[in-house]
């Protein structure tokens, strides 16, 4: 049997020749390339992509929040707070996730990251209204950044007259083995851009183009190396609410390089403080790493695979949009992953 990489290449080589200089055109060849070899991967994979299914799980009334700690991952239901049970995948007592306090002088809604490195702590901090946007659910936003390093030095980062910094809590990622932190970027004028800072020198060491206009927004979603290549990755999804475009950026010669699109996703949606609406696992057991995020309706659970091609390894319809945090679980030894819809239901998404 001709191997998956073989008909994806081929359909890649003989289906879209070239690229398009008209942006319009080939955001356009992008998404047809996705599709078919979305549909060659079904093919050849057979069955084993139908297998993935969305299961409803009893709660004890609505879910309002889902929080995820490394892999811990807990589910609030009003109140009271509840995590997955290994053995039979309904919901047990737990306790609340408990999440560092946001030093004073930092953004109330904001949450502080810590790593067991070269950065101890990062957080967002000078609360300003300068930006008016929003989109996170007021229109207070942070005008810069802190960092505690392990070393005792702690320094400050701006996001200068121009910007802010349109996020809740930073991402302290390690590229080129080097502890950076990944951060979102908003220009009053020009938009959002994904920005690294060095916790050596306390700046901004790069950032994306900036989208291009005010109050255009993206939101990263993971960061892994994706496609094989080893470098790190940082997946982001441009305009969620609107566009939904998933881009890859690459972290090459210290500097970020579009090496992926894809379209018709979202992780985030108006107003909403769950940033988190993604998950980065190796969903089809080949050694790399893939990524787990909704369509852009919110409607099904996408699992994205980047080796050997961009590719869907399933697309799992829900039985309504998905409105929390998308979280890590198990059951019987299997994998799998668990999430809040808009109506008030949980469900496990699995094998």
């Amino acid at each position: 049997m001709v191997g998956v990489s073989q008909l994806i290449f081929a359909v890649n080589a003989n289906m879209f020749t070239g690229r398009s200089d008209n942006p319009d055109r080939a955001w356009l060849l992008d998404g047809m390339r996705l599709l078919l070899t979305s549909l060659v991967s079904c093919l050849v994979l057979g069955p084993a992509a139908a297998e993935w299914r969305a299961e409803p799980v009893p709660t004890p009334g609505r879910v309002t929040s889902v929080e995820v700690r490394g892999t811990d991952t807990r589910i609030a239901v009003g109140p009271n707070w509840y995590r997955i049970a290994p053995a039979t995948g309904t919901l047990i007592s737990a306790q609340a996730p408990g999440f560092p306090a946001v030093p004073p002088g930092g953004l109330s809604d904001g949450r502080v990251a810590s790593g067991d490195g070269a950065i101890a702590r990062t957080w967002l901090a000078h609360p300003t209204d300068r930006y008016r946007h929003g989109v996170l659910g007021d229109a207070i936003e942070a005008g810069s950044l802190v960092i505690e390093r392990s070393d005792g030095r702690t320094g400050t980062v701006p996001a200068g007259a121009d910007a802010v910094f349109e996020d809740l809590s930073p991402r302290i990622a390690a590229l080129d083995g080097v502890d950076r932190i990944v951060v979102v970027k908003s220009y009053l004028q020009r938009g959002s851009a994904l920005a690294i800072i060095d916790a050596v020198s306390m700046k901004i060491i790069a950032e994306t183009p900036p989208i291009g206009r005010a109050h255009a927004w993206l939101n990263p979603a993971g960061i892994a190396d994706f496609d094989g290549d080893g470098t790190t990755d940082i997946a982001l999804v441009r305009q969620p609410h609107v566009a939904g475009l998933l881009q890859l950026w690459s972290w090459q010669d210290q500097k970020l390089k579009k090496v992926a699109e894809v379209p018709d996703v979202s992780n985030h949606f108006i107003g909403s403080r769950a940033l988190g609406m993604s998950w980065t696992a190796d969903f089809d057991a080949d050694g790399h790493p893939d990524l787990a995020v909704p369509s852009l309706d919110r409607r099904s659970l996408r699992l994205i695979a980047f080796v050997p091609m961009v590719r869907d390894i399933a697309r799992i319809p829900l039985p309504a949009r998905v409105a929390t945090n998308i979280g890590p679980t198990g059951i019987g030894g299997r994998p799998g992953l668990v999430a809040g819809l808009e109506d008030g239901r949980l469900v496990i998404i699995r094998k």
